[in-house]
């Protein structure tokens, strides 16, 4: 029953890494509606890294358009030899570190990241939404106190369920030091959430 479930697992990711190569083929060859494909499926889970990193909404979105300006260009040359994803968070990854340099880190608006999601959320009873909200206004201002790459390799494995390969590729270090660094934020986290507890 694993067995199958993995294999199941493993033709499904076969079959999007086709599909996407058949995206990054036509894009590369001037397709603007393919490359519009790809912008729209990875332009969600860039947003959420570049808010998170930069904390503030309004930088977030001038990054993001320099993010896929950089991608749009180089798209020419990138060879499929490596992972899409891996290489468009790269590009992202080194923005925010850019952007860092330049400015300080300012503390991310709640409803930047949550007032979409309540919006839609129609279901959720008005008395747990609120009990959500405040939840992760607890966690994302504990996540926000973090130093920026403790807080990006929490975003990239939590929020954006990126392997640690994969982050080890985006954020240009060895699995164990990626490892490690999650490790200190994870620890980091929970003394500042500890007070929090009993509402987490």
């Amino acid at each position: 029953m694993a067995i199958e479930r993995l294999d199941q697992s493993q033709v499904k990711r076969r079959s999007e890494s086709a599909s996407e190569r058949t995206l990054v083929l036509a894009a590369q060859r001037g397709d603007a509606s393919a490359f519009r494909q790809l912008y729209d499926a990875y332009r969600d889970r860039i947003y959420s890294l570049v808010l998170y990193s930069i904390g503030d909404p309004f930088n977030a979105q001038d990054v993001l358009q320099t993010v896929f300006l950089k991608v749009f260009r180089g798209l020419r040359s990138f060879r499929l030899q490596s992972s899409l994803s891996t290489w468009i968070y790269r590009i992202a990854h080194n923005e925010c570190q850019d952007h860092h340099r330049r400015r300080t880190v300012t503390h991310v608006p709640l409803e930047a990241i949550l007032g979409s999601r309540d919006e839609i959320d129609t279901k959720v009873r008005s008395d747990d939404r609120h009990a959500r909200q405040e939840r992760e206004k607890i966690i994302q201002r504990a996540l926000m106190q973090l130093p920026f790459k403790m807080r990006e390799a929490v975003v990239l494995k939590y929020v954006e369920g990126l392997s640690y390969d994969e982050m080890s590729g985006v954020l240009g270090c060895a699995p164990g030091t990626v490892a490690s660094r999650l490790n200190r934020a994870l620890v980091e986290l929970e003394e500042r959430l500890r007070p929090f507890k009993h509402l987490l």
